[in-house]
């Protein structure tokens, strides 16, 4: 068991120091790729917002329209 410990201590310093190497030389690994939606650009987030923005309105006249029904 404690060699099993020490094994597991030494391979996470190799990892660690693995780590810092490629951080220094400025390499991205496969875990620290940029996500996919920042590569699209502008015009996507722009649809999304626009999405997002017209979803808020439809929700805010289904509740004027259902106060408006139930106090009228």
């Amino acid at each position: 068991m404690n060699s099993l410990v020490l094994r597991k201590t030494a391979l996470d310093r190799d990892l660690t120091a693995r780590h810092a190497v490629a951080s220094a030389t400025g390499r991205l690994h496969s875990q620290q790729k940029p996500a996919r939606l920042r590569r699209k650009g502008p015009a996507l987030w722009a649809a999304l917002a626009l999405l997002v923005l017209a979803t808020d309105f439809l929700l805010a006249y289904l509740a004027w329209v259902a106060v408006d029904f139930v106090m009228g």
